[in-house]
């Protein structure tokens, strides 16, 4: 991955109170849900094809944009780091990064590189989203660039491990459920 660039597949654009969210099982982008509260997607979300995170998704990613895309759009993201969450007791980090195809981000090569207000504001809106749906989130800060592309290498390799069993039918609820009584991927 040259300058840490990954494809994102867009689940959520930028501005949406609408949570799409892809299912393994049909191949699809479906809508979750509508949010509870007065909130939008700061950025653009999706997620890391053939990745698995300790929610039982693919790994997350956020990235800041100049114009929101539709949801199933490729894109190149350049990471420049993590955050660092902990979603209803389940470890849930989040790849942070830009678009690497807009020239107005090309400035942008790490974290100290993004104004403060708008790792703020990220960071407001995922400690808020689910406030309304009483479901607790917690960041733990975020975490560096090497930290983001060590945690993309460990769900590729997660992914690989159960993909077998997580493509079929309950296997996502059954993965969870023997990972809580290991205690793996709590927060």
């Amino acid at each position: 991955m040259e300058n840490n660039v990954i494809k994102m597949i867009v689940e959520i654009p930028k501005g949406s109170s609408n949570k799409y969210e892809y299912d393994i099982n049909t191949n699809e982008i479906s809508l979750d849900r509508v949010l509870y509260g007065a909130n939008f997607y700061p950025g653009e979300y999706g997620f890391v094809p053939e990745t698995l995170d300790w929610d039982g998704d693919p790994l997350d990613v956020i990235s800041l944009v100049t114009y929101p895309t539709l949801p199933g759009v490729g894109v190149n993201v350049r990471i420049l780091g993590s955050i660092k969450m902990i979603d209803a007791g389940e470890i849930d980090t989040k790849l942070f990064g830009v678009f690497a195809d807009d020239r107005r981000f090309d400035s942008y090569k790490n974290l100290e590189d993004v104004p403060q207000h708008l790792k703020d504001e990220i960071e407001n809106f995922f400690l808020q989203y689910k406030a309304l749906q009483k479901k607790e989130v917690k960041i733990n800060g975020w975490g560096s660039a090497q930290e983001a592309m060590h945690e993309l290498k460990e769900c590729k390799e997660r992914f690989i491990e159960y993909k077998d069993r997580y493509s079929k039918p309950g296997g996502k609820d059954e993965i969870m459920a023997e990972w809580k009584e290991k205690g793996l991927g709590q927060g």
